[in-house]
C-alpha cells in the first residue's frame, strides 16, 4: 500500500522508537511538500495498536489511513487491534467508522 501512495505522488516516511518494553512507529505523509496525514503506533509485545491517526479533511476518503494501518502491520508483522473499543470518550465517530468497515483490510478478522 505504501507503494500505491508513492504511485500517486505521495511521500511516506516513517522513523522508529524503542525503548525497553514498546516499539513506537510514527508514519508521516507529504504530498507536494505538505504534511497530509500522521499517525503513532505502538507494538507492547502482546499486541500493537494506533494511538492516532490524523488526515487533512481534503485527503481523507483517498486511501491513506488503510495505507498507514497496513503499512504498520507490516513493520511489527502482526494485526493492529482497536484497543479503544468505540469509546466515544477516547475515539472520534471517524474512527468508529473507520473499524466499523466490514471487510476493512487491516486489524483482526471481524
Amino acid at each position: 500500500m505504501r507503494e500505491k501512495l508513492r504511485e500517486m505522488g505521495y511521500v511516506v516516511s516513517h522513523s522508529i522508537h524503542r525503548d525497553r518494553f514498546l516499539k513506537n512507529l510514527d508514519v508521516c505523509v507529504r504530498f507536494r511538500g505538505a504534511i497530509v496525514a500522521e499517525s503513532c503506533f505502538t507494538d507492547d509485545g502482546d499486541s500493537a495498536y494506533c494511538h492516532h491517526v490524523k488526515v487533512e479533511p481534503e485527503f481523507r476518503r483517498r486511501g491513506i489511513a488503510t495505507a498507514m494501518y497496513q503499512y504498520a502491520e507490516s513493520i511489527f508483522l502482526k494485526k493492529l487491534e482497536n484497543h479503544w473499543h468505540d469509546d466515544p470518550e477516547t475515539q472520534s465517530p471517524e474512527a468508529m467508522a473507520f473499524w466499523a468497515q466490514p471487510h476493512r483490510p487491516f486489524g483482526p478478522s471481524e
